[in-house]
């Protein structure tokens, strides 16, 4: 069932068109992987394209929970196969890789959705948080990408949907770390997407809102904004992977977005200003 409460209106995000009806014609007999699958957004919607007659890989650390997603697929009379991987490993993630590649197929879709969050300020930065997340947000999901993206250019055809951050668009004081690793992989997708698509094969980023999930728990409460829930989250994936949107944001990300483009040192003062009171947001 799609859900269209009244949180991703007032986030500006769009989730009509993301029914089973409208995205099975897309996925439908199709290899389709999932990285981050064993919970939150990535569980849904590998759980919903499942339903709609793909052939799900699932791929996450956690393999008590990939297991038990692949029960409930499996019970209700779709496919899903799962593959126990912590991206982090890149030598594992571009073996990893190549073998769906050589043992499952070509896939249609990938869903790059597996991520890690820090929330730390500076004075207590440290050197592993910065090499956790650029492995987890950038290196380990562009090198697991890699074989699968070349295979579906040496075929012609293929979509690519990454889950990121509004705070690629407006980073936020204390997630100086997590915005960069974000950064990163979609800089790297700004630079692959065109030669994607001479081949082909389509790409869309999805810049999210919070969203209420395991990983944002850590820092709930702390903002006093409207979070889109797991279900919400992903009917906009399902909307993109029907719609093939090159990006999707809210309007107000791409506001801020060229207000940090247009004048960065306002935008330093006016957080300056705000760290200045004590206040940590």
């Amino acid at each position: 069932m799609v859900r269209r409460g009244w949180v991703p209106a007032v986030l500006g995000l769009r989730t009509h068109g993301s029914g089973p009806d409208r995205v099975r014609p897309s996925v439908m007999g199709q290899v389709v992987v999932v990285t981050g699958a064993s919970r939150g957004i990535g569980w849904v919607v590998a759980r919903r394209l499942a339903a709609v007659g793909a052939h799900v890989v699932a791929v996450a650390r956690s393999e008590d929970r990939l297991a038990r997603l692949a029960a409930q697929v499996r019970a209700a009379g779709g496919v899903l196969e799962y593959r126990v991987l912590d991206l982090r490993d890149t030598d594992r993630a571009a073996a990893e890789a190549e073998d769906v590649v050589t043992t499952v197929g070509a896939p249609g879709l990938l869903v790059a959705n597996a991520g890690h969050s820090v929330h730390r300020y500076l004075e207590d930065g440290r050197l592993d948080d910065v090499d956790r997340l650029v492995r987890a947000n950038y290196t380990g999901p562009a090198v697991f990408a890699l074989p699968l993206l070349r295979e579906m250019a040496r075929r012609g055809s293929g979509h690519l949907v990454t889950t990121s951050t509004v705070q690629v668009d407006v980073p936020l004081p204390g997630w100086s770390a997590y915005s960069a690793s974000k950064t990163a992989f979609d800089a790297w997708l700004a630079g692959a997407a065109p030669e994607l698509r001479a081949a082909g094969v389509a790409v869309s980023s999805i810049h999210l809102p919070r969203v209420t999930t395991t990983m944002s728990a850590p820092t709930a409460g702390r903002y006093r904004v409207p979070e889109l829930s797991v279900d919400q989250a992903a009917d906009v994936v399902c909307r993109a992977v029907v719609t093939r949107a090159r990006r999707v944001r809210p309007w107000w990300a791409g506001a801020g977005r060229a207000l940090v483009d247009a004048a960065p040192g306002v935008v330093d003062a006016g957080w300056a200003a705000v760290l200045r009171t004590g206040r940590r947001p």
